[in-house]
């Protein structure tokens, strides 16, 4: 099990860095996924809100010939959007009456909600839930971050998807 209260922050963080972003990131969000002390790659240093929507755009929206990399798990496990793997999970976030505008299975949105998982392990009913989540992360997060990885040219998602790939 994890460390619920450090780890919640740190899925948490995550997934606000992975989501779009309307704003600069937060100080304690950025120290996440790189300590300060540490050399801060490319945006991580300039503070450019534009240049960073314009990063996550390209990354994960809409880029020629294709998209660099999909933050959705279906698209790894079944190459497909909106596959039975994002049925499953919305299936499972209605349980928890877990609401999103976003595809269930968008990189954010499961570490959302895996963030609430993790305060709730201490019920017996719910470590099913979470063990089955944990599992669908692991299945696919490795080849999207190394996605992340080879194509971010700005350093900031590069630096989450190191940070999120070794959490």
């Amino acid at each position: 099990m994890m460390d619920d209260t450090h780890d919640f922050k740190r899925l948490q963080a995550l997934s606000r860095i992975f989501s779009y972003p309307e704003q600069w990131p937060a100080q304690h969000d950025l120290d996440c996924i790189c300590p300060a002390g540490r050399q801060r790659p490319g945006l991580l240093s300039q503070n450019d809100l534009t240049a960073l929507q314009a990063a996550y755009v390209r990354l994960f929206v809409n880029a020629l010939p294709e998209i660099a990399c999909p933050p959705y798990g279906s698209f790894y496990l079944e190459g497909t959007l909106m596959g039975k793997s994002t049925v499953r999970l919305n299936q499972l976030y209605n349980e928890y009456g877990f609401q999103t505008s976003e595809l269930a299975d968008h990189i954010a949105v499961e570490l959302e909600f895996f963030a609430l998982l993790t305060t709730l392990t201490s019920h017996a009913q719910v470590q099913p839930d979470y063990e089955f989540l944990r599992d669908h992360l692991r299945r696919w997060t490795a080849p999207f971050f190394d996605r992340v990885q080879k194509n971010d040219d700005t350093g900031f998602y590069a630096a989450a998807a190191m940070f999120a790939g070794a959490f």
